[in-house]
């Protein structure tokens, strides 16, 4: 059987004629019983007695309505379901941070995201930007954030904000009196420094080389917010992104921009090799939207 005759024997089940099948099926009484005669031939078996001008079911036919039934019942789950998926009432995605974006302004973003689209769900995965890539690659995530520059094979990139770094200090610090800071006023200073690998730690380390200065570090950590926690204890300065320093100012910490200018892009990555979902599309929308007109200078 084919969707079409499934379709007009169940409107003459329903309709307990040929005539009533034409009417609602928008066909002539002659369509319909060709196609009914056609259905017994592929069956092998009648569908219907004919007794004085009535259509009486037989004991298959009956049971045959059954599982139509079923089929159109799923053939209408379908539907909503596409509908759903249109209008974005259905559908999960996988976003891939790193981990100082995931514990500080992304949960927000993401919230504010499926408060829009409640139909949604997303789940947050979080890695370092490296692998943020990998993993897009290996189809493991629809989308990804990262802070620092990485392969990019087979990813299409987008930058959704420079970020600079800042001077985190502890409230009532001698330097805070200064609109903004650079490498001479760290001369001696102890540092609160973040991981080896970061990029930001990376480049300060290289400005305080370019003018004679030792970094002196008294506590590393991996995450920019947990330098911004150690400053408040009293620690050192660290130098962290701005998205993390402003998420951690509830703390009381106090920001200075610092000189020269020392900036990572945030990007979105997407796979080049798989169409992006409804959802993903959107979700990248929000997330630029979200950004538009964010880059401004740091806070003195």
């Amino acid at each position: 059987m084919n969707l079409r005759q499934c379709e007009i024997f169940r409107a003459v089940m329903t309709s307990s004629s040929i005539t009533g099948a034409a009417d609602r099926l928008g066909i002539t009484q002659p369509a319909v019983s060709k196609m009914l005669a056609q259905m017994e031939r592929d069956l092998g078996f009648p569908v219907f007695l004919r007794e004085r001008r009535r259509l009486v079911p037989t004991p298959e036919a009956q049971a045959l309505f059954k599982e139509v039934e079923r089929a159109f019942l799923g053939l209408e789950h379908l539907t909503r379901f596409a509908r759903d998926l249109k209008g974005l009432r259905q559908g999960h995605l996988v976003l891939g941070a790193p981990y100082a974006a995931a514990a500080g302004w992304l949960p927000g973003v993401v919230a504010g995201f499926l408060r829009q689209h409640p139909g949604l769900s997303l789940s947050l995965r979080t890695m370092d930007s490296l692998s943020v890539a990998q993993s897009l690659v290996a189809g493991h995530l629809d989308l990804g954030l990262v802070q620092f520059e990485v392969p990019a094979q087979a990813l299409h990139r987008e930058c959704l904000l420079s970020v600079e770094a800042v001077c985190v200090l502890p409230p009532g610090h001698p330097l805070a009196a200064k609109p903004s800071l650079g490498p001479p006023d760290l001369r001696d200073e102890p540092l609160v420094a973040l991981a080896a690998a970061d990029r930001y730690r990376q480049r300060l380390e290289a400005e305080l080389a370019a003018h004679g200065i030792a970094p002196r570090i008294r506590v590393d950590a991996p995450l920019a917010s947990a330098a911004c926690a150690l400053v408040m204890e009293g620690m050192g300065i660290a130098l962290v992104d701005r998205l993390t320093a402003e998420d951690n100012r509830p703390r009381g910490i106090l920001l200075r921009p610092f000189a020269p200018r020392l900036a990572e892009d945030l990007t979105l990555l997407t796979p080049t090799r798989r169409p992006a979902s409804l959802a993903v599309a959107r979700f990248a929308a929000f997330l630029k939207a979200h950004f538009q007109g964010a880059s401004r200078p740091a806070p003195a």
